[in-house]
C-alpha cells in the first residue's frame, strides 16, 4: 500500500509531523499509520495494519499459539493422539501413520507400514482430510470436538459435529483425520 493509503501524502512524513528521532513517542518515526484508528494491529498496538482474515503462516495447526518450529528453544507439540499424520522430514519422510502417544515435544507414530517411531512435532503435519473423513478439530473454540467432513469449499471444511449433529464451518488446516482406537 502507498503512504497515502495510510493517511500520508509523502514518504518520510512522521505521524506527528515531528523530525524523525525527536519524537517523545516510543515508535519508529516512519511507521505509516502509527496510532490511527483503523490502522492498528491487535490490541491497538500501532503495528502494521492487521486484517484478521489474513491467514497466519505457516499453516501448521497451533502455529499462532506459539507452537514453535525448527530452531525454537521451546517447541510445543500441536499433535494429539489418534490422528493421521505425515512425516515431513527425517528418516521416515513422506510416510503416513497414526499418533499413538504424546511424549513432550515428540509423538510416537505407528506408520501404515507397521513401523513405530518417535518424531518431533515440527517434523509432522496433519494428513489433510478428504470429504466423508472422520475428523477432529485441532484448535480454536471447538478444539478436540469430532465430526464428519461432509464438504470442502476452498479453505473451509463443512463438518457435521458428532455431539449434536450441528453443521460447523472450520478452517481446513485446523482439521485432522480422526482415527479412534
Amino acid at each position: 500500500a502507498t503512504p497515502a493509503a495510510y493517511g500520508y501524502s509523502a514518504y518520510g512524513q512522521t505521524p506527528s509531523g515531528e523530525t524523525p528521532g525527536e519524537s517523545p513517542h516510543p515508535h519508529t518515526p516512519m511507521t505509516p499509520g502509527w496510532g490511527q484508528q483503523g490502522h492498528m494491529g491487535p490490541g491497538g498496538s500501532g503495528q502494521t495494519p492487521w486484517d484478521p482474515a489474513t491467514p497466519a503462516t505457516p499453516a501448521t495447526p497451533g502455529s499462532e499459539l506459539g507452537g514453535g518450529g525448527r530452531g525454537t528453544a521451546q517447541a510445543k507439540n500441536w499433535s494429539i493422539k489418534n490422528i493421521e499424520v505425515r512425516v515431513v522430514s527425517g528418516e521416515f519422510i513422506d510416510k503416513v501413520g497414526i499418533v499413538t502417544e504424546i511424549l513432550g515435544a515428540e509423538s510416537r507414530v505407528k506408520l501404515h507400514s507397521g513401523d513405530v517411531t518417535v518424531v518431533p512435532a515440527e517434523d509432522l503435519e496433519a494428513a489433510p482430510p478428504q470429504k466423508n473423513s472422520n475428523v477432529i478439530i485441532l484448535q480454536g473454540d471447538l478444539a478436540n470436538a469430532t465430526g464428519k467432513l461432509i464438504g470442502i469449499d476452498g479453505r473451509d471444511g463443512i463438518v457435521k459435529m458428532d455431539l449434536n449433529s450441528d453443521i460447523k464451518i472450520v478452517d481446513m488446516p485446523s482439521l485432522a483425520i480422526h482415527c479412534p482406537p
